[in-house]
């Protein structure tokens, strides 16, 4: 059974989610918040990792609307090196245009309160979801059909 991570980096939040190609099912993770250094995120990975298994990263790439890269991706693909190195597993990147959007509209957080959206950002909430929709789209396109 090959294991997924799903990632939605972000330089404040890091969304994740998990899934295998045999389930066919990415779930939303706990998202990284509020982190000092990338060695915490580390950290934190590896704990997931032991806990779930993972065989590969999935990472959702920022492009603008148009499908050009912007400085975000840059950033995504320094982190991408700094996973490879680390843990050594193979990265793959999935375009991840509209899934904040879409993951907003998930959780609901498009009707809510400018409180309860506040508390949600915090969490990761959208984070994490948005990273389950990257993840979801990477096995939608490599399961065994």
């Amino acid at each position: 059974m090959t294991a997924f991570i799903g990632i939605d980096y972000g330089s404040k939040r890091i969304g994740l989610s998990w899934g295998t190609l045999d389930l066919g099912v990415a779930v939303p993770l706990k998202a990284i918040t509020d982190y000092v250094s990338l060695n915490q995120v580390l950290t934190q990975l590896r704990r997931i990792m032991d806990e779930k298994g993972c065989d590969a990263f999935v990472i959702g790439l920022p492009l603008h609307m148009n499908g050009q890269a912007g400085t975000r991706v840059k950033t995504v693909e320094r982190f991408s090196v700094l996973l490879h190195r680390h843990f050594n597993l193979p990265i793959h990147f999935v375009d991840e245009r509209l899934s904040t959007y879409t993951a907003k509209g998930l959780v609901g957080l498009k009707k809510v309160s400018i409180k309860k959206e506040k508390q949600q950002k915090r969490l990761g909430i959208v984070d994490s979801r948005a990273a389950s929709i990257i993840l979801q789209d990477f096995l939608d396109l490599n399961s065994k059909t």
